[in-house]
């Protein structure tokens, strides 16, 4: 089965799940907000606003839905069962080029500068020390994710050639640390906090995205439901945009949610530093453009996604 088969049989998942669960929430007292997401990293500030009472403080009654994995909160989604969720930005533009009316509403993460979310990373005592050295030598990833993406973008940035690109398929990522610590893969790409729970056992890093601003997360709403509901949008997002203040001024006064909701492997329950987190903006056109250039290119997409067609950023207050 090709990579890019692969891909459309799980949206074609997707589709089938819109057919058997029902098209939307029904809630009996008024309106609730479903807000599906995951342990990553950078879904913390969520996770703060839900904890603080950042949501409630807004007149909000959002119900934070944690799932184990992206695919499956994409599903529901997708089926209707959320109103919105956490994303990274290439998961949205595929799944609107598979048929979804969502919209991406701000950008909660990026990694424009120091931060970074991916990196390529070598097993312990690896005889590998650069990208440009990883001509043929498979590294484990998710395919057609933005795993993949920034997979490629760093091998191609450091002068190897995409026809020497070689990729081993795994998915899960907890599977993908062990394999990588356990040497029954050379290379992996993974992201935070792995990346530095793997480096605290023994892995060395031969190239992260620090700098490469199409990893960023994003905030994503049925368009349905935005439509229908622009305030209680707007008030989600300032909801967020305090959290993220509240983590920059006391990112210590975080940590125990960090550890609970983010899921942060016991080494780095004490160590690990609280991410910084920015105003939230509307996703860069420059960005999206990439991804879905990517996407088309692959075969995901049938055409490029305009960037009208799936950013919306009046919700921004």
């Amino acid at each position: 089965m090709t990579r890019n088969i692969k891909y459309l049989f799980f949206f074609g998942l997707i589709m089938l799940a819109g057919i058997f669960l029902p098209g939307e929430s029904v809630h009996a007292d008024g309106l609730k907000v479903k807000f599906g997401s995951i342990p990553a990293i950078q879904s913390l500030p969520v996770y703060v606003a839900e904890s603080r009472g950042l949501f409630s403080g807004e007149g909000l009654d959002v119900e934070v839905i944690v799932f184990n994995t992206a695919a499956e909160k994409d599903i529901a989604l997708a089926a209707g069962s959320l109103d919105g969720c956490f994303a990274d930005l290439l998961t949205p533009i595929a799944m609107k080029g598979n048929g979804q009316d969502i919209i991406m509403v701000a950008r909660n993460y990026d990694t424009r500068s120091d931060r970074r979310m991916f990196a390529i990373m070598a097993k312990p005592n690896s005889k590998y020390a650069s990208l440009v050295e990883l001509a043929d030598v498979p590294v484990a990833i998710s395919s057609n994710s933005v795993v993949d993406y920034a997979n490629e973008k760093l091998l191609t940035s450091s002068g190897l050639p995409r026809e020497k690109i070689a990729t081993i398929e795994s998915k899960n990522i907890g599977l993908r640390f062990q394999m990588l610590l356990t040497g029954q893969v050379e290379v992996a790409a993974l992201p935070e906090p792995l990346v530095t729970a793997a480096l605290d056992k023994g892995a060395k890093i031969l190239g992260d995205d620090s700098g490469l601003g199409e990893t960023q997360t994003v905030l994503v709403f049925a368009r349905k439901f935005a439509d229908a509901n622009p305030e209680a949008v707007k008030k989600f997002l300032k909801a967020v945009n305090r959290a993220n203040e509240i983590i920059v001024s006391d990112p210590d006064s975080v940590r125990s949610i960090m550890v609970e909701k983010n899921r942060l492997p016991l080494n780095l329950k004490d160590s690990y530093q609280v991410p910084r987190f920015s105003p939230l903006q509307a996703p860069d056109r420059d960005s999206v453009e990439k991804i879905s250039k990517w996407l088309h290119e692959r075969g995901v997409l049938k055409s490029e996604i305009p960037y009208e067609h799936i950013v919306d950023a009046k919700f921004l207050q």
